[in-house]
């Protein structure tokens, strides 16, 4: 169940991750003002690079319970760490 959880809650982040690499890449121009035309082999992605970057804004929204799950497996690594040093 927290593996889901945790899949849901940084999935924006990762989004926006792709998407800044994206337009990186491409040396296309995005901005929260408008979707700009970005032709990559003949196909236009400029929509669904906003649309990427956009995700930026749920994640600070999402940032105190990514915090929350990242502090969980934390505590789950920890403690399989301190298992495997105790007999």
């Amino acid at each position: 169940m927290m593996l889901a959880a945790t899949v849901v809650v940084w999935m924006p982040a990762l989004l926006f991750a792709l998407g800044f690499a994206l337009a990186h890449f491409t040396g296309c121009r995005v901005d929260e003002a408008s979707a700009h035309p970005c032709l990559v082999a003949g196909i236009d992605i400029g929509g669904l690079l906003y649309a990427l970057l956009m995700m930026g804004w749920l994640v600070v929204l999402l940032l105190p319970f990514m915090l929350l799950t990242l502090v969980f497996w934390l505590g789950i690594g920890l403690r399989a760490l301190i298992g495997a040093w105790l007999p």
